[in-house]
């Protein structure tokens, strides 16, 4: 008995396969985005004071510049795994201070705490003009600074790890005010990941 003979699939089929396919990928790779998608991240600065504020004879600053960061996760289902935060103080786009906070899990619908203390970079001396508007600033009682913060995130879902992200937020219009530390209006960051 002779076999039977096999066809070959016409260029329809094939066609009509490979757009079959196409779509299965389009709609899986919609459902994990939407189901896995985090939330956006808020962050906001709670508080702010200086400690030992001064500047030398060179013109340099002195000090630090307490900070209390506060980082939101409001997504039900992912955690951020914080690499590492890098804060810096600037005044009229001059750098001021800057220090490291080490990384931290902040698990899902949690807020999370960060005490900063941006060590003043007393080596560099500021600008004439710099310095005059923050001397005039202090003597009215509150200096107005911008706070930005740069970290490397990974969001997590269960086992599952996201690649890593550069989170960048920038905080302006921070008000330090050295008559009465004790009040403060907090600062939202705008948050670019």
């Amino acid at each position: 008995m002779a076999e039977p003979r096999r066809t070959r699939p016409s260029t329809f089929q094939c066609a009509a396969a490979t757009l079959l396919a196409l779509v299965v990928v389009v709609v899986i790779v919609v459902l994990l985005w939407l189901f896995l998608h985090p939330s956006k991240l808020h962050l906001s600065v709670d508080h702010a004071a200086t400690a030992g504020f001064n500047f030398t004879t060179a013109g340099a600053l002195t000090g630090a510049f307490d900070l209390t960061l506060r980082a939101y996760n409001w997504d039900e289902r992912a955690a951020v795994l914080y690499r590492s935060l890098d804060v810096g103080v600037w005044y009229n786009g001059t750098y001021l201070a800057g220090a490291q906070a080490p990384g931290f899990i902040q698990p899902p619908e949690n807020e999370t705490r960060i005490d900063v203390a941006a060590q003043a970079a007393a080596t560099e001396v500021l600008p004439r003009d710099v310095e005059a508007g923050m001397k005039r600033e202090r003597t009215e009682g509150k200096l107005t600074v911008d706070v930005h913060v740069w970290a490397k995130v990974r969001f997590r879902y269960g086992v599952v790890r996201t690649r890593r992200y550069t989170v960048r937020a920038s905080c302006p219009a921070v008000v330090v005010d050295f008559a009465s530390p004790t009040s403060f209006d907090r600062v939202y960051c705008h948050i670019h990941i």
